[in-house]
């Protein structure tokens, strides 16, 4: 019983962490950035609010269900090999991420202090 207990208690803070990041972190600047590169890029097909456009809407309800399984790196992924469709896999690395934390802040994300890495994407969905 008495190894039990730490390992209990080891268990309740790892889940209790796991929960805390389960939402996205990104900085108010990334989506600053992320606003010019998607309205230069994006904003053609996708629209204006990211949702109003003739390709598939990356904003509100319905967008949130369908992308509520999936971790931000698969869609990362789509997005920075597919995309820009008339030159997909041209955005940087960083302008990728940029456009991410764009799309989290328009889905009502809210920034804070600590930077949307490629390496956290896997820990992350589109659930608040």
């Amino acid at each position: 019983m008495k190894r039990t207990l730490p390992a209990l208690a080891l268990l309740g803070s790892s889940v209790a962490l796991a929960a805390l990041a389960t939402t996205p972190v990104f900085t108010k600047a990334q989506a600053d950035a992320g606003a010019k590169v998607y309205k230069a890029q994006c904003a053609a097909c996708h629209g204006t609010k990211l949702n109003n456009g003739g390709a598939p809407k990356l904003a509100g309800p319905d967008f949130m269900k369908k992308w509520s399984a999936p971790t931000l790196d698969d869609f990362y992924f789509i997005m920075h090999t597919t995309m820009p469709q008339t030159k997909p896999g041209s955005l940087t690395e960083k302008e990728a991420l940029n456009v991410l934390a764009y799309i989290l802040q328009q889905n009502s994300f809210k920034p804070g202090t600590k930077a949307l890495t490629l390496k956290a994407l896997k820990g992350y969905h589109f659930k608040k």
